[in-house]
């Protein structure tokens, strides 16, 4: 478990030393990149995102190509709005369809269509190429086993923190590579793409919904937030905020746009340039940001860190940071 004597240094994350600051840096880098080009290369390739793919293959993979629109909702924790507009699309393109639920007048069912049986199989083996060249291949064997354990510590904590296999005793319960279909990928790089997955998802929400209950803003409020604080300058260009958390423009102005409807930041024409836009912090959103940081530090311990040895904190982050580096720089982004 994580060493309480070791000496610490100053950092922006209350009780975080400089390495264990860094060490979750990475990681948290390495999710949204990846996340964000596994994204851009689906769409590259078969105008698909990762949750358009998860549908399909949760469609394919049911005994009569088919699931209550509900159950989907459920299954990708998103709303039935959102589900609604996503089966719209996938609708529009001929790659499913929707009918009425026989067991429930009020209910809807989405059925795969054969175009899109034709379409899962292709853009598996897509996917299968964007995990091998974006998350495995910047990976020594070495690492991707310390991802895979590492992620599988860090996901037991978050959803079973009260069972006896969590923490340490979870290195005996290692699970078998997920039967999953990711050609040419062999078992130690499934569990890695599982386990990297299935922690960021769990960790993500218990971080979301702990800093939604406590102080009203989501993660990436906080994020955004800390983000525009820290900068030198008065304000942060809306670009550089879409850069840093792998956010596409619309995404950034959405949540900007929430943001300063609570008057937590402001938004305005940046210096020498009045077509480029900006956001600053407002003394409120200052006030709010400095509890909900203390918080998420907090989380930061409790949820990534505590799960882990020092060493081990620190051999994942150098691992997330091979990652997240060439995704950063643009050297690993589709073209």
């Amino acid at each position: 478990m994580q060493r309480r004597d070791r000496p610490r240094t100053g950092s922006d994350l209350p009780g975080l030393d400089l390495a264990e600051r860094q060490a979750w840096q990475h990681y948290l880098d390495a999710v949204l990149h990846f996340d964000a080009v596994l994204n851009r290369f689906l769409n590259a390739q078969h105008q698909l995102s990762v949750i358009d793919l998860r549908v399909l293959d949760i469609l394919t993979k049911s005994a009569d190509g088919s699931a209550r629109m509900s159950d989907l909702a459920g299954a990708l924790g998103a709303t039935r709005r959102q589900i609604s507009k996503r089966i719209d699309r996938l609708e529009a393109r001929g790659l499913v369809r929707r009918e009425g639920d026989p067991q429930d007048r009020r209910g809807v069912v989405a059925f795969v269509a054969e175009a899109g049986r034709d379409m899962i199989d292709r853009a598996r083996i897509s996917y299968a190429q964007g995990v091998t060249t974006y998350l495995l291949g910047p990976l020594s064997a070495r690492q991707v086993n310390t991802v895979a354990e590492n992620c599988w510590r860090i996901c037991q904590a978050v959803i079973a923190p009260g069972r006896p296999d969590s923490g340490a005793a979870a290195d005996q319960n290692f699970p078998e590579a997920p039967s999953c279909y990711l050609p040419g990928i062999d078992d130690a790089g499934k569990r890695c793409w599982h386990q990297f997955q299935e922690a960021s998802a769990a960790l993500f929400t218990a971080m979301h919904e702990r800093l939604l209950d406590a102080h009203g803003l989501a993660l990436i409020d906080v994020l955004l937030l800390d983000r525009i604080a820290k900068s030198t300058a008065d304000a942060v260009p809306m670009s550089n905020l879409g850069e840093a958390f792998a956010l596409t423009p619309s995404g950034v102005t959405q949540h900007i746009t929430r943001l300063e409807s609570d008057d937590l930041v402001r938004r305005g024409p940046g210096q020498g340039d009045r077509r480029r836009v900006v956001a600053g912090i407002t003394v409120p959103g200052r006030a709010r940001l400095g509890p909900a940081l203390n918080c998420y530090a907090k989380e930061i311990r409790r949820l990534y860190l505590e799960p882990m040895s020092h060493q081990q904190a620190i051999a994942l982050g150098d691992a997330c940071r091979r990652i997240s580096v060439p995704l950063k720089s643009g050297a690993g982004h589709p073209v």
